[in-house]
């Protein structure tokens, strides 16, 4: 057998291309893992991602990470906080001290604006509520 054959067959079992750029480029990826398949994909543009790179980008984005635990912190300290019988006094306050535009309240039975520092005495709240029990069952017996 002294000449070549006429069709040579060619094996590509595995082909190396090293020119390509990365599938992923975002700059803050969100990752899905897929724990049949093995395979990490990012949920913003939907490459595949090598889980060697994942891990590394999480690891030196922790960062981001902890500003996200401490935004989930900081808004569980206000739920804690949250009064909303003081909600009518800190919109008196903010309009109060607005600025010079800022404002004053008006008395609820003549009209009439007056400056807090006017106010020179106080009622308990066990007795204005009873009060404003009674007023409202005199006007439902009247009506």
């Amino acid at each position: 057998m002294n000449e070549l054959p006429n069709k040579i067959t060619r094996i590509d079992v595995v082909r190396v291309e090293r020119g390509k750029e990365k599938l992923c480029k975002c700059r803050k990826p969100h990752y899905e893992i897929d724990t049949q398949n093995h395979i990490v994909m990012c949920l913003d543009c939907g490459a595949i991602v090598d889980p060697f790179v994942a891990i590394t980008q999480i690891a030196t984005d922790c960062d981001r990470l902890n500003s996200q635990v401490e935004t989930i912190l900081e808004q569980a300290r206000e739920i804690q906080n949250y009064k909303p019988h003081l909600k009518v006094i800190k919109e008196i306050e903010h309009r109060y001290r607005a600025n010079k535009f800022s404002m004053v309240p008006c008395c609820p039975r003549c009209g009439e604006p007056f400056d807090l520092a006017e106010i020179n005495s106080w009622a308990s709240r066990r007795m204005f509520l009873h009060r404003e029990r009674e007023n409202n069952e005199i006007s439902t017996i009247e009506h």
